[in-house]
C-alpha cells in the first residue's frame, strides 16, 4: 500500500473511531442504548482497526518483497563492465546514497564518417584510440517501481589519463520504470581535437541527478587497428557542430548485433 492509500486508511479509521466513541458515550449516558451493545461496538471497532493496519503492513511488505525481487533480477543482468563501474563509483567522493537505479551496462560508440556522409559505428567498452573520429557514451539503467516515470538529469564526462576533463555534457531524459537505454546526444571529437590528449587509461563518469553512478575505465590507444586507409580521403564538416550533435542511431540494434556476434 502506498503512502497516499495508507493516509486515507488512517483518516477513515480515525473518523470511524470518533463515531464509535460517540455511540459508546451515548450508551453510558442514555438508557436508549445498552452499555453492553456500546462496549461490543467498541470492541468490534478495535478489531477492525487492527485488521486494517495489519493488512496495510502486509501490503507494504509484499510490495517491498516484489521490488527487492525485481532489483535482484536486474542485478543478475548487469554486465561485467557495469558491475566494475558501479563498484568503482561507490568508492568515489562524488558517489551518494538514495539512488535506487541499477547500472546494467555502460560504454561508448566509436563513430566514423564515410566519404558519402554516412556513418560507421561500433560499440567500444574496453578500448578506443586517439585517431578514432568521435566517441559517444551511453548507459543502460534499470529503474525500479516508485523511482521511475520522472525526468532526470544525466551527465556524461570523459577524463584522460592525466585527470583532465576532455568532455562533459548534461541532458535531461525521462526515466521509465524498467530498463532505460540512454545514448548521450553529443560526442567527443578525438582525431581533430584541438585540446591536448594523452593515451593511457581514461575514465567515463556518468552521474544521475548529480550523483555518480558509473566510473568506467578504458584504454585509450594512440593508434587504432581500424584506422581509415590512407587512400580514402577524409571529409569533415564543422567540428563544433559535430561535437555538439551526434548522428541519430538505434543503439538497441547495435547492442543486439554485438550480442549476436558474441554468441557466434
Amino acid at each position: 500500500m502506498n503512502s497516499t492509500n495508507r493516509r486515507v486508511t488512517a483518516i477513515g479509521i480515525v473518523l470511524l473511531g470518533v463515531l464509535v466513541a460517540l455511540i459508546a458515550l451515548a450508551s453510558v449516558s442514555s438508557a436508549a442504548l445498552s452499555p453492553v451493545v456500546g462496549f461490543s461496538i467498541l470492541v468490534a471497532y478495535l478489531i477492525a482497526a487492527f485488521l486494517l493496519y495489519k493488512r496495510a503492513d502486509l501490503s507494504a511488505l509484499a510490495e517491498g518483497v516484489q521490488r527487492r525481487q525485481a532489483a535482484l533480477a536486474a542485478a543478475a543482468r548487469m554486465s561485467g563492465v557495469a558491475r566494475r563501474a558501479a563498484e568503482r563509483a561507490k568508492s568515489h567522493p562524488e558517489s551518494g546514497y538514495g539512488v535506487e537505479v541499477i547500472l546494467l551496462d555502460v560504454g561508448m560508440l566509436v563513430n566514423e564518417r564515410r566519404r558519402d556522409g554516412s556513418w560507421d559505428r561500433r560499440i567500444a567498452q574496453k578500448s578506443a584510440a586517439l585517431d578514432d573520429e568521435f566517441l559517444q557514451p551511453y548507459v543502460k539503467l534499470f529503474v525500479p517501481a516508485g523511482s521511475g516515470e520522472r525526468h532526470a538529469k544525466l551527465t556524461f564526462e570523459f577524463y584522460d589519463r592525466s585527470g583532465r576533463l576532455q568532455f562533459s555534457h548534461s541532458m535531461e531524459d525521462y526515466l521509465r520504470t524498467g530498463e532505460n537505454l540512454i545514448l548521450c546526444e553529443r560526442q567527443l571529437a578525438l582525431r581533430n581535437s584541438e585540446q591536448p590528449m594523452r593515451a593511457g587509461t581514461w575514465d567515463l563518469r556518468v552521474k544521475l541527478d548529480g550523483v555518480l553512478i558509473a566510473l568506467h575505465d578504458f584504454s585509450m590507444a594512440s593508434t587504432s587497428s581500424t584506422r581509415r586507409p590512407a587512400s580514402e580521403p577524409e571529409t569533415f564538416g564543422d567540428l563544433e557542430e559535430d561535437y555538439e550533435e551526434a548522428p541519430p542511431i538505434s543503439l538497441e540494434e547495435l547492442l543486439r548485433e554485438q550480442a549476436r556476434r558474441r554468441s557466434n
